[in-house]
């Protein structure tokens, strides 16, 4: 059976997250505990997102780590963006890492990539226009990550357009120029996978911190989103 989910790319849906105050330790300054972050939720419709069942115990992720899936774009090329997050038992929610990848430079270095770390050509002759017509399947970097999640919590991931989620930068140049109607395939033939780095047997001697707690990792109210439809074939 094959499915999808659909979202409207827009890179200008969350306001840009540049960081304009002081940079020194004052009041509400970048080297203070925690700074005064504005991670916003996501417009309905702007994005897709999808939660693992609650951890049966404590998991610590140090290292990189990717999301591959399966993309349908109505434009050539689109610069995607994945996040991972711990939404807690609390109902929290607390920014870990993104990743971001541009959709007609995908194309992977096969001798350098791992399932762990895949890694871009980047080079000319790689670049390939997105179908419009059809699935393909894609493989997101996230930067390197450093987290300890709780038992009872869940792992997020969404997919959108780049920008609102790093908590003092914002991109200046995306593609395209306007939007984009973008679907997530999955399904049998259509399998999508997040790959993070466990490293086993690490306990966790404290409690969740508080909310925010974490310096360049904001904290929310967890708020979920109902995944739109998208027909597994384009439409005519």
């Amino acid at each position: 059976r094959k499915a999808a989910d659909a979202f409207k790319w827009d890179a200008h849906a969350r306001p840009p997250t540049n960081f304009s105050g002081d940079t020194g330790g004052g009041k509400n300054g970048l080297w203070t505990a925690t700074p005064p972050y504005d991670w916003r939720q996501d417009p309905e419709g702007s994005s897709v997102s999808y939660l693992t069942d609650p951890l049966d115990h404590d998991t610590t992720v140090v290292g990189a780590g990717a999301l591959h899936l399966w993309i349908r774009s109505s434009e050539p090329s689109v610069d995607l963006q994945a996040t991972v997050s711990e939404v807690r038992p609390d109902g929290k929610e607390t920014f870990v890492q993104s990743g971001w990848l541009r959709g007609d430079e995908s194309k992977l270095d096969a001798k350098k990539s791992t399932p762990l770390e895949p890694v871009l050509s980047l080079r000319a002759s790689d670049v390939s226009p997105l179908p419009s017509n059809r699935f393909v399947k894609v493989a997101i970097p996230f930067y390197y990550q450093a987290h300890a999640y709780r038992t009872g919590s869940r792992l997020r991931v969404r997919v959108s357009a780049p920008n609102g989620e790093q908590p003092i930068w914002a991109f200046d140049q995306t593609k395209p120029k306007g939007t984009a109607n973008v679907a997530i395939g999955y399904g049998k033939t259509m399998g999508s996978k997040l790959v993070l780095p466990v490293i086993p047997d690490v306990g966790i001697p404290t409690a969740l911190p508080p909310c925010p707690g974490l310096r360049g990792e904001p904290c929310r109210e967890y708020k979920p989103i109902k995944n739109r439809s998208a027909s597994s074939r384009p439409s005519s």
